[in-house]
């Protein structure tokens, strides 16, 4: 019964905000719309907002007074309350957006205040939140194109310059081009827990029914993560799967062919377990990368796959762009290390051969 009581009075909390945000959205409106005047209309919001977020909102994940737009972003004249839920101390509240041709959704988070509701966050969805973005049968399929034995290409020759054992060295680099210096730290990024053993490296502000796996597969366990950091960037990630130096790389390519280059689009990576991944629910994954954009820049932190996989989410170097990942072979020809390298420690010469610094 509580459960009921609790979600109606989210709701209520939800559709109060709606509306008062209607009404302050409709009193900033005409400042937007009479540019004849000198009036600060940004300003003018800004300061409608205050009462917004005082009577409504908890915390500082969300923000009311960065834009302005017609129609309005949130608000009865633009959405619905469709279903709430309560798990635990925390409510869920579901809009659907009004004639939106991408079916649109905010899902409102509310965690308990007293005997009542605040705003936490809001997060924006095309489809049921609850839902996982691929079945587990879809994944098991994705998942099967991995193998352990997967053949290994040699590394491109413009990339054989590149030494991701310096690139983890401690130690201070001076940029070629701007001749800034810079120490280069190794620190603990976290532990990545795999399950399947399947692998997918990919920009973390994707859905997660683009990730795709390794075409080598690892044992699945437990395996420290470390970064390095330099220019006050994430400078790489590396998995290590045992205490063996690598003596060889290789690119770590996808089974349907070459491709250890992956896109960022979000200036995020993750390393995750692939099956965990693609069957995370869109309200588990939406809470994870506010969690991630929240974080201390440049930030590295573990992400929670479901029941007991661990993924690594990190900013990606100097951002958006491509980004290699290879695999360090100890002598024994065994993987030792998975190295995502975002090249802000890495120079090229006049004819494009790549080194570390």
């Amino acid at each position: 019964m509580w459960g009921d009581r609790g979600a109606k009075a989210a709701e209520k909390r939800v559709q109060r905000f709606l509306e008062d945000y209607d009404a302050q959205w409709r009193r900033a409106a005409p400042a937007f719309e009479d540019r004849a005047t000198r009036r600060d209309a940004f300003a003018e919001w800004r300061d409608l907002t205050i009462p917004l977020m005082r009577d409504h909102v908890a915390g500082d994940r969300v923000r009311l007074d960065s834009s302005f737009g017609t129609p309005p972003q949130y608000g009865v004249a633009v959405e619905r309350i469709v279903r709430s839920e309560v798990e635990g101390d925390r409510a869920f509240v579901l809009t659907e957006v009004f004639e939106s041709q991408t079916r649109k959704k905010h899902e409102y988070v509310l965690e308990r205040d007293g005997r009542g509701w605040r705003i936490t966050a809001i997060e924006q969805h095309f489809d049921d939140p609850r839902t996982p973005f691929l079945g587990a049968e879809q994944a098991r399929a994705l998942a099967a194109d991995a193998m352990p034995d997967a053949r290994l290409d040699h590394v491109p020759d413009e990339q054989r310059g590149l030494d991701e054992v310096r690139n983890f060295t401690e130690r201070t680099v001076v940029h070629r081009r701007s001749q800034e210096s810079s120490e280069v730290r190794v620190s603990p990024a976290g532990t990545l827990v795999t399950s399947s053993g399947v692998l997918a490296v990919l920009d973390f502000g994707y859905d997660n029914d683009g990730a795709r796996p390794l075409a080598r597969s690892v044992a699945p366990g437990s395996y420290p993560v470390e970064r390095v950091t330099g220019f006050g960037r994430n400078a790489a990630l590396r998995v290590r799967f045992s205490e063996r130096m690598p003596v060889t790389w290789h690119p770590a390519d996808l089974p349907s062919g070459p491709g250890h280059f992956f896109g960022v689009d979000a200036g995020s990576a993750c390393i995750v377990d692939l099956p965990a991944y693609a069957t995370m629910s869109r309200r588990a994954k939406a809470a994870a990368f506010t969690e991630y954009m929240y974080a201390p820049s440049p930030s590295v932190q573990e992400v929670a796959l479901g029941s007991s996989d661990v993924g690594i989410v990190a900013e990606s170097g100097y951002g958006d762009g491509q980004y290699p990942v290879y695999w360090g072979l100890d002598e024994t020809g065994a993987v030792a290390q998975l190295v995502v390298d975002f090249l802000v420690l890495v120079t090229a010469d006049d004819e494009g051969n790549w080194r570390h610094l």
